[in-house]
């Protein structure tokens, strides 16, 4: 199980995709199961959260902040902490911990504004120190994090830096310095590999790409990239690192969007993916243990075919496994237990044959889908034909909004990981399922104590009940309703006055697929008679309708 930590999204038909793979035989037909969807409490930034990385019971943050606060607190309330860019706290509790280095940056001057990830310090004078990313070294004793600063704690850290995780003390030994934006990096036992705009490291051409030893020493691997690389991935069981980002070529061969490169030379290995778009920017990219690559893109230029879902490839080939061809920039992906987590703002998902366009909710900003294949294209939609092997959505529906009305994104979420028992979100919203909570929430498996339902959804209405007047029968009519972390709804109808349901029916049910229900009634008492209806989940959340009578 792999997981991933980066920021991805933008600061600012006749498409090969590969050769289409099968689910692989003898596969378990049942769908793997998400965590819930309801929110646990989680500490907050006064900013945004550009990575999030899970070591042990220990999530790292990395972004654009100056405070942190536990959760529930307004800004400025009880709790809140100064966290200059990097924060942790317990995967478990929520309690925010004492890690709390000074990352910031040289001031500098120009008369172009960098950007809304610098902070501005004066007439044409500016301070960029975000963190964009944070991972994890292979045996998990160190955390390396990558961005824009150039000390930490009073020390030089050229964009790049490393924690040791058991004292979450700075690693004096490692100190590369990189010429430019560290946007994503990935460790292995030999090397520690860079991507990001940059264009030489201690003062040795090196174009958006750079390995390192665990050390700091700068290493032979010279390839190149002619754009941002946004993400990249070390494979050393495959000998390739996946290259991300918003590149047109790698070492001067056309490689759009995503690639790879070998580990030791950094030479172009064989590669079948190709983009629908020279527009489109792969973002995020993490891998499993089944030899799958899994990664999510926006398209900066609005116009089909475009790539702004997810898709999985192999990672030894660049075989196409599936693309679930949906709309909505994706800044971020994790897998676990066979479950691809993103945070997107997703929309018009047609060739899955949800989250219409013109459906009840504008944006999904969280979801989840299946890592292995689930099933065909029901429709030909930008890139995705008909037929073409998707994954399959589930049933995992928690939402936020965008973040801040000033914000020039309005991304929500930007960075999510994944273990077996957790999901955590960082971003830049400011509620979760309709509540206040800004920047950072998680989400628990069912097994784990404390884990919070988000079951059958409200509003749902009375029943429309109605006597035949020769029968004396009475016939109750409903509209369903929808389940944050369940397909499927039981619904009973009571008769008011009687101690169970006289009625029940399961049926699956979507935001954009509520289904409408009747059952009549052969035994109802004459008079005035009153029922409603219990919507009950899998997990045994429930609501009830209002009721509806015989006499109004």
């Amino acid at each position: 199980m792999t997981r991933s930590r980066r920021v991805g999204a933008a600061l600012a038909g006749a498409v090969l995709f590969g050769v289409l793979t099968s689910p692989a035989a003898g596969a378990a037909e049942e769908s793997p199961r998400p965590v819930t969807a309801g929110a646990l409490p989680t500490p907050q930034t006064d900013g945004i959260v550009l990575s999030v990385e899970i070591v042990g019971d220990t999530v790292y943050v990395g972004g654009h902040f100056d405070k942190a606060r536990p959760a529930g607190v307004s800004p400025g309330g009880a709790g809140e902490v100064p966290r200059d860019n990097l924060m942790a706290f317990d995967l478990r509790t929520g309690e925010i911990l004492p890690w709390s280095p000074s990352v910031t940056a040289t001031e500098f001057e120009s008369s172009t504004d960098p950007g809304a990830l610098c902070d501005s310090v004066g007439t044409d004078r500016w301070r960029c120190d975000s963190v964009f990313d944070i991972t994890a070294g292979p045996d998990g004793k160190r955390v390396y994090v990558g961005g824009d600063f150039d000390r930490i704690d009073g020390s030089w850290r050229s964009r790049v830096a490393a924690f040791d995780t058991a004292g979450r003390t700075l690693v004096d030994d490692f100190a590369p310095r990189v010429a430019g934006r560290v946007r994503t990096v990935s460790a292995t036992r030999e090397a520690v590999y860079l991507g990001g705009a940059f264009d030489a490291v201690d003062g040795v051409e090196r174009t958006r790409l750079a390995a390192v030893s665990p050390t700091g020493g700068l290493l032979d691997w010279t390839p190149e990239a002619d754009a941002t690389v946004h993400s990249l991935r070390a494979v050393p069981s495959h000998g390739r690192v996946l290259l991300g980002g918003a590149f047109d070529t790698v070492n001067g061969q056309r490689r759009v969007a995503l690639s790879a490169v070998d580990t030791a030379s950094g030479a172009n290995v064989s590669w079948q993916w190709e983009a629908p778009s020279v527009e489109d920017v792969v973002t995020d990219i993490v891998t499993d243990e089944k030899g799958n690559a899994y990664f999510g893109s926006y398209n900066w230029h609005g116009t089909n075919p475009r790539l702004e879902g997810r898709g999985a490839v192999r990672i030894d080939d660049g075989a196409t496994v599936w693309m679930d061809g949906c709309y909505g920039d994706t800044q971020s992906v994790a897998v676990a237990e066979g479950v691809v987590y993103a945070a997107s703002h997703t929309h018009s998902c047609a060739a899955l044959d949800a989250i219409p366009e013109d459906g009840p909710i504008d944006y999904q900003r969280l979801t989840a889908e299946t890592a292995a294949v689930g099933g065909s294209a029901v429709r030909d939609t930008n890139h995705v034909s008909e037929g073409d092997p998707v994954p399959e959505l589930l049933p995992w529906l928690p939402n936020t909004n965008g973040g801040p009305q000033d914000s020039p994104w309005k991304n929500g979420p930007w960075a999510i990981d994944a273990n077996s028992e957790y999901v955590v979100v960082g971003g830049e919203f400011t509620t979760v399922n309709g509540q206040p909570q800004q920047s950072l929430t998680r989400f628990a498996a069912r097994s784990v104590p404390g884990a919070v339902h988000n079951g059958p959804q409200v509003p749902f209405g009375a029943p429309e009940v109605r006597r035949n007047w020769i029968s004396r029968d009475v016939t109750i009519e409903w509209q369903g309703t929808w389940d944050a972390q369940n397909s499927a709804i039981r619904y009973e109808v009571i008769r008011v006055g009687t101690s169970e349901p006289i009625h029940t029916v399961t049926r699956e049910s979507w935001p954009w697929e509520i289904p409408s229900m009747s059952f009549t009634d052969t035994d109802a008492p004459s008079g005035d008679t009153e029922y409603w209806i219990r919507a009950v989940d899998a997990d045994g959340a429930s609501i009830g309708s209002p009721r509806g009578s015989t006499g109004w």
